[in-house]
């Protein structure tokens, strides 16, 4: 019989020759018949008389009932056998069956019209993705979208794809009609637990894995995730990077390698379309955060200089108010009217100090800063005084690197964020906050363009409150701007907050959705000895500030910090020379003539002794200094009358240093 099915057919005058490996089998499945690439294919061992399931190990007898080709991936290379059955011409009676085996870039003989079928449906598919491409901005339609071409191409029963973002965290997209994928919230936890070692297959093979039920390989933990006979999972790569991943399944049937190699074109589709929807979003965003830049410094620029000559007016009236202390004669109503001048005063003090730190930002002393302490304080106070309702997640990782700038300002920033997310979240949600180090290099230069090569220290607070809205966000750095209701808040926190970062080089910034909640990243630059210590030598300039009267010490103290100087403020003659011993240089000292304890000649005969040759100027509100002799031999350098002249005192302040 064999002989007849074989003459049938003229197995050796028709495809004997043929460089596709083909072999006949009879109505029982038993080989009757092979050419030399069918053999070439298997090597060594017997064939003939082998029935084709067990040669091939095929499970799903199903499948061979059919009156159509079936088809099945098999060996190591993932090659194609294709099972044709044979039947007389009045299709009534089966006679036997055509196997083919072809690999990557053959055909086989009988489906070389189906190949072409399918190559012009997939361009018709493909140029309709290609199309939308052009207008949609959405990274969720375009990754939709391709989900849905990939189930239609292939016939398959569903398929998922996750994007990988920042910190290995997955967004994931599902295509399932037919509702075949019950649980998504254990797919997801799978695929986060168990998928890296799938992920590394890919990165190294750099090609689609394709897993069957039948075939205890890998990827067979995910067929049985999934619950389906056979899977294909196909990388996303970008410049050599994985930065996504598609997954498609068939409840029953295999895939072909036509289908293999469309969805494989899929994923390179996928992937040019999610660098180039970030492109589009970083530029945009790039542009919103220059013009909000340039926007911001315009505002700071007039704010400093209307800041500075208000200083000067405050100095003109704390040093009046000091007069008329002395001079009046005291009594209740006038101390009362003295003591509203002031109070009123010591306000707008306040608030110029806003101003001039957000226009020409400096940090006030430079410190080394422990971020761990910082957050492990403000922790503190948030589980301390906010409401019970609200739940604290403090994420900070140990060891964080050290900061050089003011800590105390570092807390005001910090700390108002989180007053703010408390606020967001009405009192009744979640507030995260959490630091690490984090560094930017050249692989991900272009997703932080303001910021520099380097170490950080990266701050988070997020919450999930009712977030911000897209017209507002362009907006919340702005002074006085505010989406509180009208009487509860000052709108100052946020403009106050770019200032200090700004002041310690380093980047504040937002992403928020409406009802979802906000996070703001604060970028600080981390500490590093030998850089920091080059720059600070050439550039900086430390002033020591010793004077007793905190109200006028902070003002001057001020007046310097907004032209460049680092101020160094202590009470007392006693505080400087302590500060001046712990090898801590100073180019410059103004001590105060009255002070209590060590009288300023006293100290500044006390630091001569310290064989320390700073200038040193010596200022006086009540007496002046006659005696040239008392100057020649402390070497003072200059003298200053409180109350102060400014102009007077950065011009003799720039002799010196």
């Amino acid at each position: 019989m064999s002989r007849n099915l074989t003459a049938k057919y003229a197995a050796d005058q028709l495809i004997g020759v043929q460089k596709a490996a083909v072999a006949i089998a009879d109505e029982n499945q038993k080989i009757v018949w092979f050419n030399q690439s069918f053999k070439k294919f298997f090597g060594t061992g017997r064939i003939k008389g082998v029935t084709f399931e067990k040669l091939f190990n095929i499970t799903d007898s199903e499948s061979l009932k059919k009156n159509y080709p079936a088809s099945f991936i098999i060996g190591k290379n993932n090659s194609e056998l294709v099972i044709t059955p044979l039947h007389q011409q009045n299709k009534k009676k089966q006679k036997g069956f055509l196997l083919e085996i072809s690999s990557s870039g053959q055909s086989t003989l009988i489906h070389d019209n189906n190949l072409l079928v399918e190559s012009t449906v997939f361009q018709y598919e493909l140029q309709k993705i290609l199309f939308m491409l052009v207008k949609e901005n959405s990274l969720s339609v375009v990754t939709n979208e391709i989900l849905f071409r990939s189930n239609k191409l292939t016939g398959s029963d569903f398929s998922l794809a996750f994007i990988y973002s920042e910190n290995n965290k997955l967004d994931f997209h599902y295509y399932d009609p037919k509702n075949f994928l019950k649980n998504k919230s254990e797919i997801e936890k799978t695929v986060y637990t168990d998928f890296s070692f799938v992920r590394k297959w890919l990165e190294l093979n750099n090609r689609s894995l394709v897993a069957q039920r039948n075939e205890n390989k890998i990827g067979f933990n995910l067929i049985t995730v999934f619950d389906c006979n056979s899977l294909v999972t196909v990388p996303c790569f970008f410049d050599k990077k994985l930065i996504a991943t598609i997954i498609i399944g068939k409840k029953s049937g295999i895939f072909s390698e036509v289908e293999i190699s469309q969805l494989e074109q899929l994923g390179i589709l996928l992937s040019f379309s999610i660098s180039n929807i970030r492109t589009r979003e970083l530029n945009t965003t790039l542009e919103s955060k220059l013009l909000q830049a340039q926007k911001l410094e315009t505002i700071g620029k007039l704010s400093s200089g209307m800041a500075h000559d208000f200083s000067n007016l405050l100095s003109s009236i704390f040093g009046s108010i000091n007069l008329l202390r002395r001079r009046i004669p005291q009594s209740e109503p006038v101390e009362k009217l003295i003591d509203n001048i002031e109070n009123c005063s010591v306000r707008a003090k306040d608030l110029t100090k806003g101003l001039l730190s957000f226009g020409k930002p400096t940090p006030k002393r430079k410190e080394l800063v422990k971020p761990n302490r910082v957050l492990a304080e403000i922790s503190k106070v948030i589980t301390q005084t906010f409401p019970g309702s609200i739940t604290f997640i403090n994420n900070t990782d140990e060891n964080l690197l050290d900061i050089l700038g003011n800590e105390t300002e570092i807390y005001q920033v910090l700390l108002n964020l989180c007053v703010n997310a408390k606020e967001a979240t009405d009192s009744k949600g979640t507030i995260t906050l959490s630091a690490n180090n984090f560094n930017v290099d050249k692989t991900n230069l272009l997703n932080y363009p303001f910021l520099k090569e380097g170490n950080y220290v990266r701050f988070s607070v997020s919450d999930d409150g009712a977030g911000i809205k897209d017209e507002h966000l362009q907006k919340i750095f702005d002074p006085y701007f505010s989406t509180k209701i009208k009487d509860t808040g000052s709108g100052l926190g946020l403009y106050v907050s770019y200032g200090i970062i700004k002041a310690h080089n380093g980047v504040i910034d937002v992403t928020s959705k409406l009802n979802k909640g906000t996070t703001f990243d604060v970028y600080i630059p981390a500490f590093e000895p030998t850089k920091t210590s080059k720059r600070e030598e050439k550039y900086e300039k430390i002033i020591l500030l010793a004077d007793d009267e905190p109200m006028l010490s902070d003002l001057l103290a001020e007046l310097l910090e907004s032209n460049g100087y680092n101020v160094i403020k202590v009470g007392s003659g006693e505080e400087a020379l302590k500060l001046l011993t712990e090898e801590i240089k100073v180019d410059l000292a103004i001590i105060d003539y009255n002070m209590p304890n060590l009288s300023g000649l006293d100290t500044i005969a006390a630091i001569r002794k310290l064989k320390l040759d700073m200038p040193i100027i010596l200022s006086s509100g009540s007496m002046w200094l006659d005696e040239d002799e008392e100057i020649f031999k402390h070497k003072i350098e200059s003298r200053l009358q409180k109350p102060y002249e400014f102009e007077t005192m950065l011009s003799t302040i720039r002799k010196f240093i």
